[in-house]
């Protein structure tokens, strides 16, 4: 019988004359070893089997932790660690370039494998930042300057702090087990790697996997890239002048790339707002956006209000307009299209796992086109690729509305719309049409009501009690922070079951939906204490601001007070009026 595998979570603190790395299974089962003024605590033979016999886990520890615990376990002295630390941190060295530094750095093998989370985590921030966004106990800057000399003291302190950030790093691990588990899933697939990837790295991979397999030249993009224009699919064509004079400004436009490889938006583009049927249109690199502000959509039982998005937005393009990047040739297309059928006939069968694999390279790939370190690398194609399915969606708006539907909110890939119930049929025909037109199929969400702070800021409530929240009133997770959740459900909830406000916030009891939370350049104080650079607290009816190192407020923190470490209770001096205040504020900008 095999023997189970423990994962391990590491970390490392690395000072002139202080190293530490501390180990700890699940359960909180930690070893730390230590070299203080070149004098070694622990045995490196428990940490060379370690790395022997256990999957290690870790944040950022390709390029900082697993460098730095090689040069320890190869004897350096702690000037020596602390000057490769110092090159990966303030000189910002990447790993590739350690051993020029370094020549005599080898950096170890991790037999069972090593996740680093901060390639799975979405949009790169750091651990604190994601420790504080899933509700970590307990939170904790750096407690020691990093130029300090240690003493024993220093050195118990920074123990504690040490196995905290290890502990943080299992909160993370758990709240991404489904991201980690389709990763491994994935690896045993294709035979690599990707449980430390990103999702476009992912895709960059497995594309690159199925194009050398199938004897496509994956070389990198060598030719610079020349100013360009957009080319105007054949189906692009819009009944109103207004909609085909900005069909021709787009047409006239020259794309130029910066020198960190991004498109620069033309400003006849950026500067066009687009008012068309009592709405206004922005088009952007990104995708469409109407420009709606406290719109409250509250349809009578002759009205109809839902949104149609388009599946596979990106992926429908490419395939639909046989695009690929030109120095990879059509090779790239085959195999795309090959991932996308792949892809179907998973969803057909129930085979969920590859499904959702292939789900991500479709719709992942379409960001490396816009990097100039990957080998699918072709601005142009990100461009004809964006630009294509803003004109769509526009030639949708313009259909839809010429026969009578409003349009009240567009945004990427889809169009809210509210109409006569008898136009029910008019209108599925009018999509029918696009989407045979353009080859891309819609999907209809239907919604009883609609309350919008911006398009990026909304309710939607759906005819089964259930709500779509998005922007400043979604729920706090590990992709984006959280300002006192506990207003946004009593919001929703007074919106979908007509509870009032303050009766809902009075009768909340999880500590958690009250908190705040911002990050905080230079790290905020409090009772002239530094709390960190990522802050959580509580309005309080006894507390106050908390405030940047120069003296000036930290916005919002008005009687505020810090909770570093989370409680299961509510404190006695909460101030529940605030968030009733906070909440009503809110629905306000709602329109309400």
């Amino acid at each position: 019988m095999s023997q189970k595998l423990i994962p391990v979570a590491f970390d490392i603190e690395c000072y002139k004359n202080y190293f530490l790395a501390v180990f700890a299974s699940e359960d909180g089962t930690t070893y730390s070893i230590k070299l203080h003024n070149d004098k070694l605590t622990g045995s490196k033979q428990v940490v060379e089997a370690i790395l022997r016999k256990n999957p290690l886990i870790s944040f950022n520890g390709d390029n900082y932790d697993l460098p730095v615990l090689s040069a320890f376990l190869a004897g350096w002295s702690n000037a020596k660690l602390k000057e490769l630390s110092d090159a990966i941190i303030l000189k910002n060295l990447p790993r590739w370039q350690l051993s020029d530094h370094f020549p005599s750095l080898r950096i170890k093998r991790v037999d069972m494998g090593h996740i680093d989370l901060i390639g799975v985590t979405p949009l790169k921030s750091s651990l604190k930042t994601y420790g504080c966004r899933i509700h970590s106990k307990k939170l904790q800057d750096l407690p020691i300057d990093p130029s300090a000399s240690i003493s024993e003291q220093d050195a118990v302190v920074l123990e504690d702090y040490c196995k905290n950030d290890v502990m943080v790093t299992w909160d993370i691990y758990h709240t991404l087990h489904g991201e980690l588990v389709l990763r491994s899933d994935m690896s045993k697939e294709y035979g690599m790697d990707l449980r430390s990837k990103s999702d476009p790295q992912i895709a960059e991979a497995i594309i690159r996997h199925y194009m050398e397999e199938h004897g496509y030249d994956v070389s990198k993009r060598t030719a610079a890239v020349e100013p360009f224009k957009y080319k105007v699919p054949d189906f692009i064509e819009f009944e109103t002048k207004q909609l085909q004079d900005v069909l021709e400004t787009v047409r006239e436009c020259t794309f130029t790339v910066k020198d960190t490889g991004n498109v620069e938006l033309p400003d006849a583009i950026k500067n066009l707002v687009i008012e068309f049927n009592g709405a206004k249109y922005k088009l952007g690199i990104g995708g469409l956006h109407s420009q709606e502000k406290r719109q409250v959509i509250e349809p009578n039982e002759d009205l109809l209000l839902g949104e149609y998005d388009v599946a596979s937005m990106y992926p429908s393009i490419i395939l639909g307009q046989g695009l690929y990047p030109e120095h990879l040739g059509d090779g790239f297309l085959e195999v795309y299209r090959m991932i996308f059928d792949k892809r179907m006939a998973a969803k057909r069968t129930g085979d969920k796992t590859t499904a959702d694999t292939l789900k991500i390279v479709l719709n992942s790939s379409y960001g490396k086109f816009g990097s100039k370190y990957s080998f699918l690398y072709s601005p142009e194609l990100l461009i004809q690729t964006t630009i294509t399915g803003q004109l769509a969606l526009l030639m949708l708006i313009e259909r839809l509305s010429l026969v009578g539907a409003q349009v009240v909110s567009a945004n990427t890939d889809g169009v809210v719309i509210l109409m006569y119930a008898d136009l029910e049929v008019e209108v599925e025909y009018r999509c029918h049409e696009w989407s045979k037109a353009t080859t891309y199929i819609l999907e209809w969400t239907p919604y009883k009501a609609m309350y919008s702070e911006s398009v990026n800021s909304y309710v939607a409530l759906k005819p089964d009690g259930s709500a779509k929240t998005k922007g400043l009133y979604e729920s706090g997770s590990i992709r984006k922070g959280y300002s006192a959740q506990v207003c946004n459900d009593a919001i929703v909830a007074r919106l979908t079951h007509g509870t009032p406000i303050d009766r809902y916030i009075q009768n909340a009891t999880d500590i958690r939906d009250f908190l705040v939370m911002r990050g905080v350049r230079g790290g905020g104080y409090w009772n002239k204490q530094n709390i960190g650079k990522v802050v959580r607290w509580y309005y309080s009816t006894e507390g106050h601001p908390i405030r940047y190192a120069n003296g000036n407020k930290v916005a919002g923190s008005d009687g505020a007070v810090p909770l570093m470490d989370l409680t299961d209770t509510i404190p006695a001096d909460l101030d529940i009026q605030k968030y009733i205040d906070i909440a009503y504020d809110k629905l306000k900008r709602l329109g309400l």
